[in-house]
């Protein structure tokens, strides 16, 4: 049989990889009271650190520069200082890091090892909804368990039919038949996987194993959508999207920010999934905003130089407010159960890229909100040597927080409980 290369043939048929949830291995009943949904915010070039982080700690402190924005949230913010990712060097790379804390040159033994926070949550409290997670903006956070990065959704219309508008039967039935013709191809190359597999050294029916669990969750995948096909989808006014006599909807990033915003609502409401992530874009486009003169990656690469900073605060200053406004419609949208979608939703706000102008991987902007934590402080780690403290130590707080019984995930050492609940 002719060589398969793992990443092109799943990428060939568009389906994304991770570890089956099994019923016996699925996530515990989640507490009465506690969070069921996270989202996860990430600016890809972080936020300049000498405006993001608060000179003192506990409640009192006073909020920097970007976070006045945020000031009527306080009390549900928590900001930490000198978290990062230890084993994680510098460069634009680890803007790709945030999630999961590995670099792929770090896990050719083991892609599995990439497998990120959202995917994660996916297999544990995403399987009851249509969508397990739902990637928008810009992409590269997201890692499957067989070591794929994920790709995500900018446009805020192609979105909004996703979650809301019903296939034709002609485009019913074609999907149908592509997925048929999906797992006849599955069915194949696991026989023939299988039949290779005595010839195979240990190490290489190691590695054959790690191919056979992401064509199993290949397989899961393609029985999900098609048990989803025929379930209506919630209905919902295109007036996000499309404005009114009133209200004119500019689709264009970054105006477009808040409609993706009002679209994470919609889904969260419609029951559509429970894990989001939303990622602004890096590259060095021009932000149409009056002060601004250069390009975002150029201003990312200030030196502290005041002329660049003050162009630079501009646009990190209306990532700020945009966030704000989202805590505000959380805070006023209702959950199913009557509950504030912020007081059932851990919200994160943070990035892989600590400081832009050097591209340092260290100290990374880091907050998070609702989720019925106890918020409203600020926490500043020690540092020992380079590295901070481990970031995944605040993912294995947010997993426990929705219901994940676990007590490790990736770099993580601990927990930050006697922090957060």
């Amino acid at each position: 049989m002719p060589p398969l290369n793992r990443r092109n043939f799943l990428r060939g048929i568009g389906v994304s990889i991770a570890l089956p949830a099994l019923e016996s291995l699925g996530a515990a009943p989640a507490k009465s009271g506690a969070a069921k949904r996270f989202v996860c915010v990430s600016p890809n070039y972080g936020m300049n650190p000498g405006g993001f982080f608060p000179e003192q700690i506990g409640a009192n402190y006073a909020l920097p520069t970007l976070l006045k924005p945020l000031g009527k949230h306080k009390q549900d913010l928590t900001v930490f200082t000198n978290l990062d990712h230890p084993k994680v060097g510098g460069g634009h790379g680890c803007s790709n890091t945030l999630l999961n804390g590995m670099e792929l040159k770090d896990t050719k033994d083991n892609p599995q090892r990439l497998l990120s926070l959202d995917q994660f949550l996916a297999e544990k409290i995403g399987q009851q909804t249509r969508f397990p997670t739902l990637r928008m903006g810009s992409g590269g956070i997201s890692w499957s368990r067989a070591g794929v990065t994920l790709p995500s959704t900018g446009n805020p219309t192609q979105i909004f039919a996703r979650l809301f508008l019903d296939d034709n039967p002609k485009i019913k039935a074609q999907t149908r038949e592509h997925l048929r013709e999906d797992a006849s191809i599955l069915d194949v190359v696991r026989e023939d996987t299988r039949r290779l597999n005595p010839r195979l050294s240990k190490t290489d029916q190691s590695k054959l194993d790690e191919y056979l669990t992401a064509i199993r969750e290949v397989e899961r995948k393609l029985q999900r959508r098609e048990n989803w096909i025929d379930v209506p989808k919630p209905k919902a006014s295109d007036k996000v999207i499309k404005g009114d006599d009133e209200m004119v909807v500019d689709l264009a990033y970054p105006y477009n920010t808040s409609v993706m915003y009002d679209l994470m609502i919609l889904a969260l409401q419609a029951n559509l999934t429970n894990i989001i992530t939303f990622g602004h874009p890096g590259g060095n486009r021009l932000f149409p905003f009056d002060g601004i003169t250069l390009g975002y990656h150029s201003l990312s690469h200030h030196g502290k130089r005041p002329d660049l900073l003050r162009q630079l605060t501009i646009i990190e200053l209306y990532y700020a407010q945009q966030f704000s406004r989202f805590l505000d419609r959380l805070k006023a949208a209702k959950d199913a159960e009557g509950r504030s979608l912020l007081d059932s939703t851990v919200v994160m706000f943070g990035s892989g890229m600590g400081n832009a102008s050097s591209h340092s991987s260290r100290n990374l902007p880091i907050m998070v909100a609702g989720g019925g934590f106890k918020n409203g402080q600020h926490h500043r780690f020690e540092r020992h040597g380079r590295d901070g403290h481990p970031l995944c130590d605040l993912y294995v707080t947010i997993l426990q927080q929705l219901g994940v019984e676990t007590d490790r995930f990736s770099t993580s050492n601990a927990n930050l409980n006697h922090l957060l609940t």
